[in-house]
């Protein structure tokens, strides 16, 4: 999944001349942790269905035309995707804090993941 196939599901929905604004996130595994350590890979595993119900319920804001979400899972190494979302909306104020909470809530309620590390030297 890349950011021109999310734009081009964004762009063929039905509303979209209702939207002022067009919000993406597009998530990477990184090369080192919070804490500094370097990331040899990052496991993921995704409940496909509690993300689609954070999506629908989060469609039904005031403002807020399409949302979009592709969730990647498996070993992921640094620099690879895991996670593209999109907010479509009338204005930016109703678009930045849906997509900052469809983001939160994809982590915390549809996603776990576990990181592997190497030794620093």
């Amino acid at each position: 999944m890349d950011l021109n196939s999310a734009w081009a599901r964004i762009q063929n929905h039905p509303r979209i001349k209702d939207a002022g604004m067009v919000l993406f996130h597009l998530g990477l595994v990184r090369r080192f942790n919070l804490e500094g350590r370097t990331v040899a890979a990052l496991e993921c595993r995704v409940d496909h269905d509690r993300a689609e119900a954070v999506r629908q319920e989060l469609l039904q804001k005031p403002g807020i035309v399409e949302i979009f979400v592709w969730l990647n899972s498996g070993r992921l190494e640094p620099g690879e995707p895991i996670m593209v979302a999109a907010v479509a909306g009338e204005t930016r104020d109703k678009v930045f804090p849906v997509l900052q909470e469809l983001i939160e809530r994809l982590k915390k309620e549809a996603s776990v993941k576990r990181e592997e590390t190497r030794p620093d030297h």
